[in-house]
């Protein structure tokens, strides 16, 4: 059955409270809401009703919060939680107040060299940190850079938007073209490659679309601009290369170059990182307080802060009144209604706020002479510092050129290490493709090398890469190893792990979101097993402490009190199989009478996952009903076997 359609004032698994709706697009509908204990402003993206019982359409919109989460940097959006609710599939953002590059150009035009360097260069930074965990990002446009206004810090910051048609790299660092020879992007910012579909992708296909991005910036056009879709394609793939100056606009030559460059229709020519453009544009304008400076003009940053200190007395005023804060205050006179442009492809569009119009501020008018007042001895001090004195103008000079050699001398400084510390990444990297050993992590001792390591059983081929458990499982399994055997105990079993999926759990960097492979669970279970547990029923201890730890914000809906056990596995079989990929999950009653949850199409789970979700059941039951309960396995507690069948009595 559909979900419901999302309205304001409705609350979202009894934390968010949706207000108006702020943006949309194929797939989805962006709201903006609050906190309902904290009251802190989110935006929520929501799957369309009708689209929510397509497991394939759900999968593909969780895919944004995957990948922000897989990646965590600073100027990507941040995705803070993510779920299936009575209203559907839902992502959890943080709120911008701002508005998009694609905005303001419109209002604009074009941006000034520093603003236009000021937004390029923490794209390329969030670009840099993606490719470098393999993921891209395939539909860069001004649509998706936002301009914030961060309170905090008084000032602009910019954020990469809507990585809900990212891909994923893979182990050779490219990116197989689709199957189906569907072109994902916008046509003009499409890489050559992009276009035809005839190369596998990697990172600089990205740098293309930064290439386009900084010449509509600087200009206002687009290089590639043609009447239709393809013919922007066929231009893409075809025309020659303009430059800036064709346009009218001339700026430094270096810079001219560093587009050249980004432009260039074989990825060979193009810089081969992200973060090589970084480097090159902070040789260029070396100063970050210059460029946030100007873009900080770009959303007009004093307005916003005038704006926000003012919604801020309100505030305080209604709490002095009242003794009740009221967050829900009515927009300025002047604030417009956000536009979001429909996309080109089936995605939620970007989290947009209001943006207050822009007005321009004139300086005060100096009135007459005759009209002035007597002066007090403040204003006469004033009018002394504002007179022409040659000798305290010479030494303002000075102190601003040994500021300035002093700052450039930090950068210089700055941008050595950073080379230094990239040269040396680069080797290290370099000595772990020729030796994988070398890539495990290097917080735990070595392994001892011995005559007979732990007798593990290999994951059977055939489940290999096609099945997936969600973050919450793999972290409770870790947390409860830790606190029941220790963390001495469990970094020995990581120790045994396979590089690929130890890392995350020596890095603490397993995310509730993200979906990990079967194979990673498996490993670890199997090797605890045999290390510190030695018997397979042994998880259900550790599926039972899950429930008021790692698991308890997925089941808490759970352990609230339940009439019977029957009812209690009906609400629960949805909500535990949203933990795995795989499963078909269904409440029955035995021939006695008890309740059942069975599992088929469950072969790809090994013994010590079915004993592990035994134990969870049992504690799940014992919280809801208020009484002891036993799980029994009466059908599939040998591993790999099609069906799984628990009854709780």
């Amino acid at each position: 059955m559909a979900a419901r359609t999302p309205a304001p004032g409705i609350v979202v698994d009894s934390k968010y409270r949706l207000a108006e709706r702020i943006g949309g697009g194929g797939m989805g509908d962006v709201y903006r809401a609050e906190h309902a204990t904290t009251g802190r402003a989110l935006a929520i993206k929501f799957l369309h009703p009708e689209l929510s019982d397509n497991p394939d359409l759900a999968q593909r919109f969780f895919q944004e919060a995957q990948a922000v989460n897989r990646i965590r940097h600073p100027n990507i959006v941040d995705v803070i939680d993510a779920g299936v609710g009575e209203l559907g599939p839902y992502i959890v953002m943080e709120f911008l107040d701002g508005e998009s590059v694609g905005a303001a150009l419109s209002r604009l035009g074009r941006f000034d060299t520093e603003a236009s360097i000021g937004t390029a260069v923490p794209v390329l930074e969030a670009l840099d940190a993606a490719h470098r965990v393999g993921v891209i990002h395939r539909d860069l446009k001004p649509e998706n850079v936002f301009i914030a206004y961060d309170a905090n810090k008084g000032i602009a910051v910019v954020r990469l938007l809507d990585f809900g048609i990212a891909k994923m790299l893979d182990g050779t660092g490219t990116m197989p073209r689709t199957r189906t020879g569907v072109v994902f992007g916008t046509p003009d910012y499409l890489s050559p490659e992009q276009a035809t579909g005839e190369l596998s992708l990697d990172g600089r296909s990205d740098l293309f679309a930064v290439g386009v991005l900084m010449y509509e910036l600087l200009t206002g056009t687009r290089p590639f601009r043609a009447p239709t879709a393809v013919a922007t394609a066929f231009r893409v793939v075809h025309a020659e290369v303009p430059n800036l100056a064709a346009t009218g606009v001339y700026v430094d030559p270096r810079l001219e170059a560093v587009v050249q460059k980004l432009l260039q229709k074989e990825p060979a020519r193009r810089f081969p990182t992200a973060g090589d453009v970084v480097r090159e544009l902070n040789l260029l304008l070396p100063d970050p307080q210059r460029r946030t400076v100007a873009l900080g003009r770009v959303i007009n940053v004093s307005r916003r802060a005038a704006m926000a200190g003012a919604a801020g007395a309100q505030s305080g005023e209604r709490r002095s009144d009242t003794g009740v804060s009221s967050s829900r205050r009515p927009p300025p006179p002047d604030t417009p209604t956000p536009v979001v442009p429909g996309p080109l492809v089936p995605m939620p569009r970007a989290i947009v706020a209001p943006l207050p119009s822009v007005q321009r501020i004139e300086p005060p008018q100096r009135e007459a002479r005759t009209a002035e007042p007597t002066l007090t001895s403040r204003a006469m001090d004033a009018r002394r510092r504002t007179s022409p004195d040659p000798m305290r103008e010479a030494r303002e000079a000075r102190e601003a050129r040994e500021a300035r050699d002093a700052r450039e001398a930090r950068d210089a400084r700055e941008a050595r290490e950073t080379r230094d510390a990239r040269d040396a990444r680069e080797a290290r990297d370099a000595r772990e493709a020729r030796d994988p050993a070398q890539s495990m992590p290097r917080n735990l001792p070595p392994v001892v090398a011995s005559a007979r390591g732990p007798a593990v059983r290999p994951f059977p081929e055939r489940f290999a890469g096609k099945f997936q458990v969600r973050g919450p499982v793999l972290r409770s399994v870790d947390r409860g190893l830790i606190d029941l055997y220790g963390q001495r105990e469990r970094d020995e079993v990581v120790r045994h792990m396979p590089p690929r999926y130890a890392a995350d759990f020596v890095q603490g960097s397993l995310n509730a979101m993200v979906r990990y492979d079967l194979e990673a669970l498996d490993a670890y279970m199997e090797l605890a097993t045999e290390i510190l547990l030695h018997d397979v029923e042994r998880w259900r201890e550790i599926g039972r402490h899950a429930v008021g730890g790692e698991l308890f914000n997925v089941v808490r809906s759970l352990l609230r009190p339940s009439p019977d056990y029957a009812s209690l596995v009906r609400r629960g079989a949805l909500i535990w199989a949203q933990l795995f990929s795989f499963g078909s999950w269904r409440a029955s009653m035995s021939p006695n009478g008890r309740a059942m949850l069975q599992v088929a199409d469950f072969e790809p789970a090994a013994s010590s996952l079915r004993h592990w979700l035994a134990g969870m059941l049992e504690e799940t039951a014992r919280r809801a009903i208020g009484t002891e309960a036993k799980v029994a396995i009466t059908g599939g507690e040998m591993g790999f076997t099609p069906e799984l069948t628990c009854e709780i009595s």
